[in-house]
């Protein structure tokens, strides 16, 4: 997860890398909070349901096993975790609680709950359930045992052409149903696209997206990971949905190169390299490398995609590509992942996979803790028949799986 504040002035370049960096940029709560409070107020964000559809016992975190851990960060960690009623595979994320008071982050992980429901797409990842205890919450997405496509392009100096384009066409597709439903997504990078097992991407982790009203033009907040964000919002200029285009190039240039274009290895972004054109390296063909540079336009109003994803659509690099059969999945992935079995984690980074899991149990609450016992209200889910493919918005959608008999991209 990134970082996130609210600027409504321009930030100087020489402030810019050290705010980028700087855990202090999540603000603290107000002193005016009350910590002793058993409800969480999320103001004015959306609300999700405050009771589970045909469900009559909520999902508990006693009904699942604790397999493997896939990965760690500030905020909490992802488990691999099998259902002990249906025996199926999730990937729990774990959050907790105090942390995310602590950090002034309720509101945004209270977006992600409810986006996680709403948004309905072949190439997002899907929430199965939602659950909390006294001291955690948990998100419970369908496991994608490809791994992140960071993970690959570590092991990669880059793609060729016809795989770029293959699994640009999907990201283009889940970033133009986003924005179709007014979400900006504000942290598309390689460590939130994941790769099913069948080779298709999708897309992962809305801690950090924003719900856009149609009536709310532009929004000012410093939000996302440093190395993806555009000028705009490095520069505190305000923002809309033309913000994820820019990071589509850059995730676009990193699949072709294999490493970022604006980070030295090893070194912090200067934030003047936005003003200044880009080095496209000459292994960049001359179509993407075109795509690239109208990404890349600092100015937001002449980028590519500033009035909608048809504009990135009609770019000669995606010449000839039917979105349609895109959208089913009609076309052939050019990596599909070699498994031996549902618990093969050879795509996923052994310095966590290799760590002992904890318990699914709590015993490490004492009696201080049990006082912080916050509650968010409504925070459960369960989806209705996980058996269903689609739901509610794809229910129409007729999904090809048989890689065998597809055509390549």
């Amino acid at each position: 997860m990134g970082c996130c504040c609210k600027k409504k002035q321009e930030i100087s370049t020489k402030d810019v890398s050290d705010a980028l960096y700087n855990e202090s940029l999540i603000p603290e709560p107000s002193n005016n909070n009350n910590s002793s409070r058993k409800s969480i107020d999320y103001g004015d964000v959306p609300t999700f349901r405050t009771s589970i559809d045909a469900i009559n016992t909520p999902a508990t975190l006693e009904d699942f096993k604790h397999l493997k851990l896939l990965g760690k960060g500030s905020f909490g960690k992802v488990v691999l975790v099998k259902n002990k009623n249906n025996n199926k595979l999730y990937a729990m994320k774990i959050l907790d609680k105090k942390f995310i008071i602590k950090k002034n982050q309720v509101s945004h992980t209270q977006t992600e709950r409810a986006l996680l429901e709403k948004l309905k797409h072949p190439f997002i990842v899907r929430l199965n359930y939602a659950f909390q205890d006294s001291k955690r919450l948990y998100f419970l997405t369908e496991f994608l045992q490809g791994g992140e496509l960071f993970f690959h392009l570590r092991k990669n100096s880059g793609y060729k052409e016809k795989a770029v384009r293959f699994y640009m066409c999907q990201i283009l597709l889940a970033l133009e149903y986003m924005h179709n439903n007014n979400y900006i997504y504000r942290d598309l990078k390689p460590e939130n696209i994941l790769i099913d097992k069948e080779g298709n991407i999708k897309l992962t982790d809305f801690g950090l997206s924003k719900i856009m009203p149609e009536e709310e033009k532009t929004t000012y907040t410093m939000c996302g990971t440093a190395e993806y964000l555009a000028p705009e919002i490095l520069f505190g200029k305000g923002y809309d949905k033309t913000c994820d285009w820019f990071s589509f190039g850059v995730v676009l240039f990193e699949m072709f190169c294999g490493y970022h274009p604006f980070k030295p290895k090893g070194q912090r972004i200067d934030p003047k390299i936005y003003l200044r054109k880009t080095f496209i390296p000459e292994k960049v063909p001359k179509t993407p490398r075109d795509l690239i540079e109208k990404l890349f336009v600092s100015n937001p109003k002449k980028r590519l995609g500033y009035r909608g994803a048809d504009e990135v659509k009609q770019h000669p690099f995606f010449k000839g590509v039917d979105f349609d059969k895109v959208l089913k999945k009609e076309y052939k992935p050019p990596f599909i992942p070699k498994l031996k079995d549902d618990l093969d984690l050879r795509y996923f980074d052994e310095s966590f996979t290799d760590l002992r899991v904890d318990s699914e149990k709590n015993d490490d609450k004492d009696e201080e803790d049990e006082k912080d016992d916050f509650k968010f209200e409504g925070f459960s889910y369960q989806q209705k028949d996980e058996n269903l493919k689609n739901d509610d918005n794809d229910e129409k959608l007729v999904v090809n799986e048989n890689n065998d008999e597809v055509e390549e991209l």
